[in-house]
């Protein structure tokens, strides 16, 4: 009876060590994993180029807005989010957006047309890779 006193408790506590190493070991393995997957991932910026065409635009004309993203000098084709948003400068009230597509490598555009003449600022909002780009430039809508 003594010695079974003596047993049970050693070999519980042994149990515990082998267990406890183990779940060591699978923490180890699974840092060493996530610490590769960051290493994949780019510290360096994404880049984005943000174009329209025709670059004169006519009201109620269809214009194509275009976004060239990249990153280290290679097109990203996994964006999460490319929205073209368009806000009038004389009221900001008025905006429009247009959700962009990959067309091809690295290359997002929508379509859409403005239906009133004036000085608008067209911004692309771009969320790709745990980053966000949001590059804007001035557009003129002519009568």
């Amino acid at each position: 009876m003594k010695i079974s006193r003596t047993i049970v408790p050693l070999l519980l506590g042994a149990t515990l060590l082998v267990l406890g190493g183990c779940s060591s070991d699978q923490t180890k393995q699974s840092g060493i994993h996530n610490m590769n997957m960051n290493m994949d991932m780019s510290m360096e910026p994404i880049k984005v180029e943000l174009h329209w065409s025709p670059e004169e635009v006519v009201v109620n004309q269809k214009v194509t807005f275009e976004a060239v993203v990249t990153q280290d000098n290679l097109a990203v084709d996994d964006a999460k989010e490319v929205l073209f948003e368009i806000v009038s400068k004389d009221d900001s009230e008025q905006k429009i957006e247009f959700k962009g597509k990959l067309v091809s490598d690295g290359i997002y555009q929508a379509e859409g047309t403005l239906t009133k003449e004036g000085q608008y600022i067209v911004t692309s909002h771009v969320t790709a890779r745990t980053q966000h780009s949001m590059p804007n430039k001035e557009l003129s809508v002519k009568p």
